[in-house]
């Protein structure tokens, strides 16, 4: 959709919700009002139904917003989905073969949005959690996402450059896209966005397009070229059911 055909009430109303999520605190009125560059005349309004309808919280003591619990019960419908439930039936097939966390992911604006997952049955894994968001040129499962990237595509993502998320963390694009190019199919990542973790990360494609990928995390010390071989076969294997399963799956 084109930004001339956008509806500017509709996108104040989603930057709102954007802006507050993204944090991990409340805001008051003023604060959203100079975040968002919106006047607090205009703003009231619409915070206020925003209010009344559950989608935000209010706290009268702080005189400050968070999200509300309507948001939750319609976000919480996806995983009654067809498409979520054959996700997670992948995922769990991947953790039953090689019991090791596995993640569902896409990308959004140069981050892994995870969207699924499924724990190792072994006390020491990976923790994580849905709806988390990390930069994507750190994690095995976002170099996937960024396969079909070219090198100025990539710059331009990240206009501020490859910021470290450990020691380890790529922080040269020639070296990002070096990474990207060198397999047709997996990506690797070596505890550049946890330490102490390795990952390994599958693409997926719709009509010759990445729409998502799927990565296992496994910690260093169970880590071995054999068991990665394995779980590159079952990965391997899961890309196919995704593409046989979920033809339509698009974000």
């Amino acid at each position: 959709m084109s930004s001339n055909t956008e509806h500017k009430p509709t996108l104040r109303t989603l930057s709102i919700l954007e802006f507050i999520s993204a944090g991990d605190r409340s805001y008051s009125l003023s604060e959203i009002s100079r975040a968002l560059g919106i006047s607090p005349s205009t703003l009231f309004p619409i915070i206020h139904t925003l209010r009344e309808k559950k989608y935000l919280n209010f706290d009268k003591k702080t005189q400050t917003y968070s999200l509300g619990l309507r948001l939750f019960e319609i976000g919480s419908r996806i995983q009654n989905s067809h498409a979520y439930n054959a996700i997670m039936d992948i995922i769990n097939e991947v953790v039953e073969k090689c019991d090791e966390t596995c993640h569902f992911g896409v990308l959004d604006h140069g981050d892994v949005l995870y969207l699924a997952k499924a724990d190792s049955t072994n006390p020491i894994r990976m923790f994580s959690k849905i709806g988390k968001r990390m930069p994507a040129y750190g994690t095995a499962i976002g170099k996937a996402l960024l396969k079909q990237f070219t090198f100025e595509e990539l710059k331009a993502l990240y206009p501020e450059g490859l910021k470290p998320l450990t020691a380890n963390t790529i922080n040269c694009f020639d070296e990002l896209y070096r990474q990207i190019c060198s397999s047709d199919i997996f990506m690797y990542e070596n505890e550049e966005s946890n330490d102490s973790i390795r990952c390994i990360a599958i693409p997926l494609y719709q009509e010759k397009t990445v729409v998502a990928a799927l990565s296992v995390a496994i910690p260093v010390y169970r880590y071995e070229e054999q068991k990665a071989r394995e779980i590159e076969r079952t990965l391997k294997e899961a890309s196919v059911r995704f593409s046989q399963e979920i033809p339509d799956f698009m974000f």
